[in-house]
């Protein structure tokens, strides 16, 4: 099994926890709210034999350091740079970038704001999601709301009917040790996302993946981004039969082998 290695690096002032795997060009690998970076281990593992996988904790996630008064980043733009000033503190050449949800967007929006990301895989991504109201969001650092358990349901009954039994118990546990001020962040970030003005920069390759059984990432929502990618050199929308808003850790085995397909295509 290929070796994942965990170091740390000081981000912006954050000391900032990483996983990386595996040598070639270089992948940035971008977690689901309030998650953090082992999700992408099937993945990395599968990918590392031919590219050089990294994927950070954010601030405030895992076992990176949350910024000054135990806060987190809570805009999208603010997150893209942090990931961006990432990439360039270990010196990641011309990355491809992957996320799933708020991932997802990040990788278009990154995409969108740096000519030097070599691609773009965006899985659940999109440009526009307005998907929680500023009360929920308020809610989930309440003193009397215990976090873990009101999301439970929610966030189990975005996992699709094909995930394995494993990465069920997987996506289970990732509730249960969520960091509700790190969950409320990134929720407000993808919530108040919009980047559609700026899906017309994208000059790299895209592809855009969703789990067609993804109740929250409607089709309409990745068709629009996928329309707005108007001088992006090559676009693709797949469709991943029986998976739902985590398809890198329901089935790490197809999200590696389609990205290594669509990153050996494009050179």
């Amino acid at each position: 099994m290929t070796e994942i290695v965990g170091r740390y690096v000081d981000v912006d002032g954050v000391r900032t926890y990483y996983e990386s795997a595996g040598s070639g060009k270089p992948i940035l690998l971008m977690h689901t709210a309030g998650r953090e970076n082992r999700q992408w281990q099937g993945v990395m593992q599968r990918l590392a034999p031919e590219f050089h996988c990294v994927a950070p904790d954010l601030p405030g996630h895992g076992k990176s350091w949350p910024l000054a008064g135990n806060v987190c980043l809570s805009d999208i733009e603010s997150i893209q740079a942090w990931l961006w000033h990432f990439a360039q503190t270990l010196g990641l050449e011309r990355p491809a970038v992957m996320g799933c949800s708020i991932g997802g967007n990040l990788a278009l929006l990154l995409g969108a704001r740096h000519p030097e990301v070599r691609a773009v895989i965006a899985l659940q991504g999109a440009a526009h999601t307005p998907t929680f109201t500023d009360g929920a969001l308020e809610m989930m650092t309440h003193p009397q709301v215990n976090l873990m358990h009101a999301n439970l349901d929610f966030s189990m009954s975005l996992v699709g009917s094909a995930a394995s039994d494993e990465a069920r118990a997987f996506s289970e546990w990732g509730v249960l040790s969520i960091i509700p001020v790190a969950q409320q962040g990134d929720l407000r970030a993808y919530a108040h996302c919009d980047s559609r003005a700026l899906l017309e920069n994208v000059r790299c390759p895209v592809l855009i993946a969703r789990g067609t059984e993804d109740w929250l990432v409607s089709q309409d929502m990745v068709e629009a981004a996928r329309d707005g990618l108007t001088q992006a050199p090559r676009v693709e929308l797949r469709a991943l039969s029986g998976l739902g808003h985590f398809p890198h850790l329901e089935d790490a085995e197809l999200v590696a082998g389609m990205a290594g397909e669509f990153l050996r295509e494009i050179g």
